[in-house]
């Protein structure tokens, strides 16, 4: 991991550049780039339904302690999260610090 998960979140952060969330990416490998390039997402593949919503159930705690919140889709056997800063109108800098702070609390 590269420190982003210690990333503070920060009110009003703009959406990066096509040029900076490409960069940025490397350091989330599991997360993929929307088509539009206004969000990033991740899908986990589980043997069940509980396993699902604990994942999302993590989500949403880490998200109402950051007060950033994503998009949750979770059903028997998958979760996927979805970062966007809608005020921003894309993917900031916060949207990569909550995905790597899933991706470490998922580790």
């Amino acid at each position: 991991m590269t420190g982003l998960d210690k990333g503070r979140i920060v009110d009003g952060a703009p959406a990066l550049t096509p040029d900076e969330l490409d960069k940025a990416m490397a350091a989330l490998p599991d997360w993929q780039l929307a088509q539009d390039g206004k969000a990033i997402h991740r899908e986990w593949r589980f043997r069940n339904f509980k396993q699902a919503a604990q994942l999302a159930n993590l989500a949403a705690w880490q998200a109402e302690a950051a007060g950033h919140h994503p998009d949750i889709a979770f059903g028997w056997g998958f979760a996927r999260i979805t970062y966007s800063t809608h005020s921003a109108g894309g993917v900031t800098r916060n949207d990569l610090i909550m995905a790597a702070r899933l991706d470490a609390a998922t580790r």
